[in-house]
């Protein structure tokens, strides 16, 4: 459902993948993907199903005395900012396989401090929440530096590839096409981007068109079959097929499900 709030909210995908619908755009999340929402801007997940997020809210208040230098850093300029946060590429980061473990951790230390409430709790969270703006910050700076001085990286290629499959997921799409728009070999692309994202290119894909058939099947009437023909499957039991290995039920039963709710 979609909402607002009067609080920032950093959210970091720690499993599986959803749409998430801010500023009039909808994007593809997957596992790693660590973004921001400010207050007062409307956004809603788009049936998260068998995903796993973390949600660090807090206040600009919460930051005290330190919220204006940590205003100043990069990435931390736009969430406090402003900027051109529209654009969700201003604001998403993606964490690579060899630093999730400590993202996540360090976002545990906050829940743990959170739940358990010992001696001081309030004053350790606030500690460990600049701690965390501030791996925020690196990691932008680090990320954004790519982006500009590189095209055969995540923040080049892959994102061509992301919103390619994005534009033309309804339609067949084959590795080798992907492999075309970024001007690399089919076997050198798909390894680079399981690495970025942890499955390949055709498995990003068949998710990403999942995503938009749980969507069909929970805000319109549109039949099953034809939910399968516009998010790209030619076949109905293909599609219940990929679609139950991926949400645990088929098209029609967790239609029932989610409407029954």
């Amino acid at each position: 459902m979609s909402h607002t709030h009067e609080f920032y909210e950093i959210v970091y995908v720690a499993d599986g993948f959803t749409l998430h619908s801010s500023a009039g755009r909808v994007n593809m999340l997957v596992t790693g993907d660590l973004f921001f929402v400010r207050p007062g801007e409307e956004h809603s997940y788009i049936n998260a199903y068998r995903t796993r997020l973390y949600n660090l809210i807090f206040t600009a208040d919460e930051l005290g005395s330190e919220l204006p230098a940590l205003s100043k850093l990069p990435g931390l300029d736009v969430m406090f900012c402003g900027g051109d946060a529209e654009n969700i590429g201003t604001r998403l980061l993606h964490v690579g396989m060899n630093e999730r473990h400590s993202v996540e951790s360090a976002l545990e230390k906050i829940r743990s401090e959170r739940t358990g409430r010992r001696t001081g709790w309030q004053s350790l969270i606030r500690a460990h929440l600049i701690s965390f703006l501030i791996r925020y910050s690196r990691m932008y700076e680090k990320q954004w530096e790519h982006r500009s001085q590189s095209s055969n990286d995540y923040y080049g290629y892959i994102y061509k590839i992301l919103s390619y499959v994005n534009d033309n997921y309804a339609r067949p799409v084959t590795t080798s096409e992907l492999a075309d728009i970024t001007g690399l070999s089919p076997d050198y692309m798909a390894r680079k981007f399981k690495q970025a994202l942890g499955m390949s290119p055709a498995e990003y894909v068949r998710r990403f068109r999942i995503a938009r058939a749980m969507e069909l099947l929970c805000t319109t009437d549109t039949p099953v079959a034809e939910v399968a023909q516009q998010t790209g499957f030619s076949d109905i039991s293909l599609f219940s097929r990929v679609f139950k290995q991926a949400v645990g039920l088929p098209p029609a039963a967790y239609r029932k499900n989610i409407t029954s709710e």
